[in-house]
């Protein structure tokens, strides 16, 4: 089998979301789907250039997938060897364990295991894993934002993610966090956990930990991105001080290399490498693998790109040290996410989703909707 293509499926929804869906071909027939949390135009311009993803990969056999995002990550590294190049190979890699879990007719979670050499550690797949719901606008006024976490709720969620917001969270004084951090507790309750993320909102480490400690009472399970994302040692400095757990990685951070700055430089206690961002499927569990070791805990990003969250899927399903990975939970929400994929993503009355037994990720897209909303590369 070889490599004959690689497509770039632009959607948006006006006002709504804008995804970037990359899907690899084969001249046996089979796809693979991947994604990435970049503009479209730029993901089809890495992909199609002149020595570009497309030119490195085609011809090549895909089910040898380490071999080939090596050959991608070093022919492109006078791309820039970060950020937005790293997210295009993350997503055609992805793709790749896509064609490979199909050909083997194999789920792709059984083809990426990575032994963390914990003693309790039983080699198992598991066969349910948990998201986290990031309500996203998290709501204008208190009684919003009861509501908005009440649906969360409804829908099964064990653990729900509070944003920042313009005259919300972060954006005003500590008398109104600790306001807005009670009201979630009490919708949500005293038995789900309580993400919080301040999207790099606090400029230094005073403010931050003057309002950690003002909600500490309310148990945050982690305070994600309080500083800006290059302040690692003002990270080091918080992670010191404050025992809630802190948590960074969404905010531009790729591969293996950027993630051991945060853990050893940075001491942070959750890293967050981004499914549609930072290098693809096996880059995270070794990302995750090396957190293990350092007794950290590792909960990917996705926010609202569903074949991201196909493939967290997946590696939290070999990962022990990832209780939770990010799944949407949008205001206003639009086909392109939450119709995207066929089948749709469900949550138990657990609120775990089934790993799903089908081959490779075990989801393909809603034509329908990718008729509807498909644009140029934009």
């Amino acid at each position: 089998m070889k490599i004959t293509g690689i497509e770039t499926i632009a959607l948006s929804d006006p006002g709504t979301a804008d995804e970037t869906i990359v899907r690899v071909h084969t001249d046996e027939g089979l796809t693979g789907l991947g994604q990435a949390e970049s503009p479209s135009l730029v993901i089809d311009a890495i992909i199609r250039a002149d020595g570009g993803l497309l030119d490195v990969l085609k011809g090549e056999n895909p089910l040898e997938v380490d071999r080939l995002w090596q050959k991608m990550y070093a022919r492109t590294g006078l791309f820039g060897r970060r950020g937005v190049t790293i997210a295009a190979i993350g997503a055609v890699e992805t793709a790749l364990w896509d064609i490979a879990g199909k050909t083997a007719g194999r789920p792709v979670c059984e083809l990426i295991w990575q032994a963390c050499c914990g003693c309790r550690e039983t080699g198992e797949y598991k066969l349910h894993v948990h998201p986290y719901a990031t309500v996203y606008g998290p709501g204008e006024t208190l009684h919003e934002m009861e509501e908005r976490f009440s649906l969360a709720v409804e829908r099964g969620f064990r653990a729900l993610k509070l944003e920042e917001w313009v005259g919300g969270f972060a954006r005003v004084n500590v008398k109104r966090d600790v306001e807005i951090v009670q009201k979630v507790r009490e919708t949500i309750g005293e038995d789900r956990d309580l993400l919080i993320d301040v999207q790099n909102q606090w400029q230094e480490v005073g403010q931050a930990l003057e309002t950690i400690r003002a909600i500490e009472k309310f148990h945050p399970y982690f305070i994600e991105a309080p500083l800006p994302p290059d302040n690692l040692d003002g990270y080091a400095r918080l992670a010191d001080t404050v025992d809630t757990r802190i948590a960074v990685g969404d905010w531009g951070f790729t591969t293996r290399f950027d993630f051991e700055d945060l853990m050893t430089r940075g001491k942070v206690d959750v890293v967050q490498p981004s499914s549609v961002r930072a290098g693809g499927i096996r880059e995270i569990t070794r990302i995750a693998e090396s957190a293990f070791r350092k007794g950290l805990l590792c909960v990917p990003h996705a926010w609202c790109h569903m074949v991201g969250v196909a493939a967290e899927i997946h590696i939290a399903a070999v990962i022990p040290n990832m209780p939770y990975f990010e799944m949407p939970m949008a205001f206003p929400d639009s086909p392109i996410i939450s119709e995207l994929l066929d089948p749709a993503i469900e949550l138990n009355q657990e609120g775990a989703i089934e790993v799903p037994d089908r081959p490779g990720l075990g989801f393909e897209l809603n034509e329908d909707v990718v008729r509807r909303f498909r644009v140029d590369p934009h």
